[in-house]
C-alpha cells in the first residue's frame, strides 16, 4: 500500500497550521506538522501539541519510536531538517513514515514542511504518494502578519511572489498541485476541505470541519493555533488596520498579480 502524504505548499503565517488541523481531524488522516521537525523536537527545541516537549512523553511519538526500532532506527537518528534536505536518507523517511502510519493507525499524514524543495526530496521516497495543496493569502494578509513580527513589506512581498512563481510551476510527478486560498478556505470550509479529501481519495468527514478542535493534536511545531480547542473558524482580516491605506497598496501592486494568478488556479 502506497504512503500517503497531504503535503502542505507555502509561506509561514499562510494558514498552514489551521489546515494542517482540519485535515488532521480526519478518523484516517494523522497531522505531524513539518517532518523537517523532528530534529528539534528530539532535541527539545520544538514541542508537540498534546504538550509533550520530549517523543518519550507523547504516546504517539512514544509508539512511532517503538516501530521505528523493529526498523532498525530512533528517532535521534532522523536528519530531516531543512539544514540536512540536500543529504535526506530517503529509505529513513520511508521507514519513519511506515512508522507514523503503524503507530497512528491513520491511512494518510499531513506534512506542513511548505516547501517547494524539501516536496522534492519526498518525491525520492519510495512508495509514497504525495498529494501536493499550495495555501496562500491575499499578500496583504500575508505582508500584515510579517509586519506583526517588525517584517519588511518589499522582502515580504518579494518571498511571496517568489514562493508562488515557484510553486505555480511545480510539475510533480503524480497528482498535480490543488491551489487553495487562505480566504476561501475561512469561507468555505466544508466545500474546500472536501475538494482536499477527494484527492486524496479520502471521503470528507463533516467533523473535520465542526468538531476539529476537539481532536487529538500530536503536531509538532506551528503556531499558537494549534493548541486552541475552539472549532470556530474566523477569517484573519487584521491586515485592515495593522496596515497603513500606502501599505495597502504597496502590498497589492507588488503582490496582486501572483496572487491573481493563484486564484485563476485555484479555482480551475
Amino acid at each position: 500500500m502506497a504512503i500517503k502524504i497531504i503535503y502542505l505548499l507555502g509561506l509561514g503565517h499562510s494558514g498552514t497550521t489551521l489546515l494542517g488541523r482540519l485535515l488532521g481531524a480526519h478518523s484516517q488522516v494523522i497531522a505531524t506538522g513539518g517532518t523537517k521537525n523532528i530534529p528539534l523536537f528530539v532535541k527539545g527545541r520544538k514541542t508537540c501539541a498534546c504538550g509533550a516537549t520530549a517523543p518519550t512523553e507523547c504516546q504517539l511519538w512514544s509508539a512511532v519510536e517503538e516501530r521505528l526500532k523493529t526498523r532498525d532506527l530512533s528517532l535521534s537518528d532522523l536528519q530531516f531538517g531543512y539544514d540536512n534536505q540536500n543529504n535526506l536518507n530517503h529509505d529513513a523517511l520511508k521507514r519513519y513514515f511506515e512508522s507514523v502510519l503503524e503507530a497512528s493507525g491513520a491511512q494518510a499524514i499531513v506534512d506542513t514542511s511548505r516547501r517547494r524543495s524539501y516536496f522534492a526530496e519526498l518525491e525520492k521516497v519510495p512508495g509514497v504518494e504525495l498529494i501536493p495543496v499550495h495555501l496562500f493569502k491575499d499578500p496583504r494578509a500575508q505582508f500584515s502578519s510579517a509586519k506583526r513580527k517588525n517584517g519588511n513589506l518589499f522582502a515580504s512581498v518579494w518571498s511571496y511572489n517568489l514562493r508562488g512563481r515557484r510553486v505555480r510551476g511545480m510539475q510533480p510527478a503524480g497528482r498535480p498541485v490543488l491551489h487553495l486560498s487562505y480566504e476561501s478556505l475561512c469561507r468555505d470550509p466544508m466545500g474546500q476541505i472536501a475538494r482536499i479529501m477527494e484527492a486524496a481519495g479520502l471521503p470528507f468527514e463533516p467533523d473535520q470541519v465542526t468538531h476539529y478542535g476537539a481532536s487529538e493534536l500530536h503536531i509538532i511545531g506551528g503556531n499558537r493555533q494549534r493548541h486552541d480547542t475552539s472549532s470556530a473558524i474566523r477569517l484573519d482580516e487584521s491586515w485592515r488596520r495593522r496596515l497603513t491605506p500606502m501599505e495597502q497598496k504597496l502590498a497589492i501592486w507588488l503582490g496582486g498579480r501572483s496572487y491573481r494568478k493563484n486564484l485563476t488556479l485555484s479555482e480551475s
